[in-house]
């Protein structure tokens, strides 16, 4: 007798399994509808034009708002071609600006 009813309980969970998998019990029109929006915003990075001066660094000038690797990759990032570590006195650069 125990058996029958383990046999049967395991039947009817994997009844339940099955059903709930592959049939479901949310019904459709209950879920919310979302649109794709054709447009999506592309927003500029914050930035600051900066002269550098004798003896500045990109950490010097953005100060310690973010981390240092975050840093280096948005300031090369608006410097196309500028190394982060080879920045020269005399030269303006665009820094980014955290909030």
């Amino acid at each position: 007798m125990k058996r029958l009813t383990l046999v049967c309980s395991i039947v009817f969970i994997l009844f339940i399994l099955f059903y709930d998998l592959k049939i479901g019990t949310i019904p459709i029109q209950d879920l919310p509808v979302y649109e794709a929006s054709a447009k999506t915003a592309v927003q500029e990075p914050a930035y600051k034009t900066v002269k550098v001066k004798p003896g500045d660094t990109v950490m010097s000038i953005v100060g310690s708002a973010g981390s240092p690797d975050d840093i280096v990759k948005d300031f090369e990032a608006l410097n196309p071609n500028v190394k982060a570590n080879a920045i020269q006195a005399g030269t303006a650069y665009k820094f980014p600006v955290y909030p």
